[in-house]
C-alpha cells in the first residue's frame, strides 16, 4: 500500500506572502487576456453583423483571429492552472486562481487580511472598520466568482476543454487527439469569470478597487475602431486617439 504524502503546512505569514505575490502576476494575465477577448469580440461582432458575413483577405482575419484565440487559451491556461499535482500544493510555484482562491478561503488569512484592511489609509484610521468590512465583502464575492465558473453551459465543460488544450498543444506537443478545443464562448466566459475573481480578490488583498470591467470597455471601444477600419474602411477614433490607446 502506497505510503500517504505527508501535509505540508504554511506559516500564516508564509501563506499571506504568497497571496501578495500571487496577485499582481493575475492581474497583468487577466489585463492581457481581456485585451485579447476585446479584440476577438469586435471583430467577430463585426463580421456576424455583415450581409454575407464575407470579408476581403479572409483567410488572413481567420489566422488573426485563430492565433488570438490561441493566445488567450495560454493566458487562460495559465490563469486556472493547479500546478503540478505531483508536489503538496503547498509547494507549488504557480500564481493561479485555483491555488489564491485555496487561500483566500482560509480562515486564518481571511482573518489577517481584515486586520490588514484596517490600516488602507494609515493616516486616517477613521474609515477602519470600514476598510475591515469592505476587504470582509470583497472576500465573499471573489469565492463567488470562484464558485460561478462551474456554472452554466461553458463554465465545467470549457475548464475541461482547456486543460486538454493546454495539455496537448500549449504546454506539449503531443500525438494525442483533442477532442473538443476551447470554443469562443467557452473562451469568453472563462475570461469574464477570471475578471470578476480577480477584481475582487485585488480589492481584498491591496485595497485597490480599479474596475476591470471598465477597462474591459475601454479595450472594446479600441478594438471596435481597430476593425471597423481594417474590415469596413470607416473611422471611429482620431489616428492620434489610436496611437495613444495602443
Amino acid at each position: 500500500m502506497p505510503k500517504r504524502r505527508k501535509p505540508v503546512s504554511l506559516k500564516t505569514s508564509d501563506a499571506i506572502a504568497r497571496i501578495d505575490r500571487m496577485i499582481p502576476l493575475l492581474y497583468q494575465n487577466i489585463v492581457n487576456a481581456l485585451r485579447i477577448e476585446a479584440t476577438m469580440e469586435a471583430g467577430n461582432k463585426i463580421v456576424q453583423g455583415l450581409p454575407d458575413k464575407q470579408v476581403a483577405g479572409a483567410e488572413a482575419y481567420n489566422t488573426i483571429m485563430q492565433s488570438l484565440a490561441f493566445d488567450l487559451s495560454m493566458h487562460l491556461a495559465r490563469l486556472y492552472d493547479v500546478g503540478t499535482k505531483h508536489r503538496p500544493v503547498n509547494q507549488r510555484d504557480v500564481a493561479s486562481i485555483p491555488l489564491l482562491v485555496r487561500l483566500l478561503r482560509q480562515e486564518r488569512c481571511k482573518k489577517t487580511l481584515m486586520l490588514r484592511a484596517r490600516k488602507w489609509a494609515p493616516h486616517n484610521m477613521a474609515y477602519a472598520s470600514v476598510f475591515e468590512r469592505d476587504c470582509e465583502k470583497a472576500l465573499a464575492r471573489a469565492s463567488a466568482a470562484y464558485s460561478k465558473t462551474f456554472k452554466g453551459a461553458f463554465g465545467r465543460s470549457g475548464l475541461k476543454n482547456l486543460k486538454a488544450f493546454r495539455d496537448t498543444l500549449v504546454a506539449h506537443t503531443l500525438m494525442t487527439d483533442v477532442d473538443q478545443r476551447p470554443m469562443y464562448n467557452q473562451l469568453f466566459r472563462l475570461t469574464d469569470c477570471a475578471r470578476d475573481f480577480v477584481e475582487h480578490a485585488r480589492l481584498a488583498v491591496t485595497g485597490d478597487n480599479s474596475s476591470l470591467a471598465e477597462f474591459e470597455e475601454i479595450y472594446e471601444g479600441h478594438a471596435e475602431a481597430f476593425w471597423r477600419k481594417a474590415l469596413l474602411g470607416k473611422d471611429t477614433f482620431a489616428d492620434d486617439d489610436l496611437d495613444a490607446a495602443w
